[in-house]
């Protein structure tokens, strides 16, 4: 993950993915100013993340293709996500036992469900991300995330694809349902199928988030930018979108507080 002025966010994000089976976390720096350090420094002494300074601007691909490069011999499966996405699994309740599944494949994708900002104008620090927002979008969106099995080499690298070369073919990655998704093609909407895993995708959280995140701080990973006017039009677009509740993620909820509880003990004892 590469992040930036994300610090309040960390922890749940941590705390969730360690409740779900992840065992290590690569995490890069973009130019915070915040107090990540302060957040992170226990996990890094418990070995449970590397901590890269990336100080480039509009680099986030290059990022990923550093992390895949230097620690892909670390790990069978290697994914990048966002710290506002959280993998939400259906019928498993460890990532490990979801992947067994896609071993015989080079990657997996997990669509995106765009979550809203629920009608909430500010940010409260009293209250987790995965808990305050559960209004989304009916269906899962045609974009995602995918996870690399590196059983298999790599030739394309892309945040949101990755290509597997296998005797010089391409390989794109699959869905949850195990069918190959080229260019994003929206089989979640083309098959009525129930899915084993997709990424609640917290694409604003609080109008206060969304005005920071896209009119202030600005892209990951490239130097233009979309108009003000545009970005208000995608806010009312994806907002008017969100027609439905999802509250499955927080079948996790009661373990997640009780962890975040003890994690805050032990660094304010």
């Amino acid at each position: 993950m590469i992040f930036k002025n994300e610090a309040r966010y960390l922890r749940e994000w941590l705390e969730y993915h360690l409740l779900i089976g992840v065992e290590h976390f690569y995490l890069y720096n973009n130019n915070s100013e915040d107090n990540y350090l302060d957040i992170l420094q226990s996990y890094i002494d418990k070995g449970l993340v590397t901590l890269i300074e990336w100080p480039k601007k509009y680099a986030q691909k290059e990022a990923w293709e550093d992390c895949y490069c230097k620690y892909r011999h670390e790990t069978h499966w290697l994914g990048c996500i966002d710290a506002d996405e959280f993998v939400n699994l259906q019928k498993h309740n460890d990532t490990k036992n979801f992947l067994f599944h896609y071993r015989r494949y080079p990657s997996v994708l997990l669509h995106w469900r765009i979550f809203g900002t629920s009608g909430y104008i500010n940010e409260l620090v009293d209250y987790l991300v995965t808990e305050r927002y559960i209004t989304s979008w009916p269906y899962l969106c045609g974009i995602g995330k995918s996870f690399i099995n590196n059983d298999f080499s790599f030739y394309k690298l892309w945040y949101h694809m990755n290509i597997a070369s296998v005797y010089g073919f391409p390989i794109p990655a699959v869905n949850d349902a195990k069918c190959f998704v080229f260019k994003f093609l929206n089989l979640p909407l083309l098959c009525n199928y129930i899915p084993r895993a997709y990424i609640n995708h917290y694409w604003s959280k609080s109008r206060e988030s969304f005005n920071y995140k896209f009119l202030i701080r600005g892209d990951a990973d490239k130097m233009e930018s979309k108009s003000r006017e545009n970005m208000l039009g995608y806010l009312k677009a994806y907002e008017l979108n969100n027609v439905t509740r999802d509250y499955s993620i927080q079948r996790w909820l009661i373990f997640l507080k009780e962890n975040l509880k003890k994690v805050e003990e032990s660094v304010f004892p």
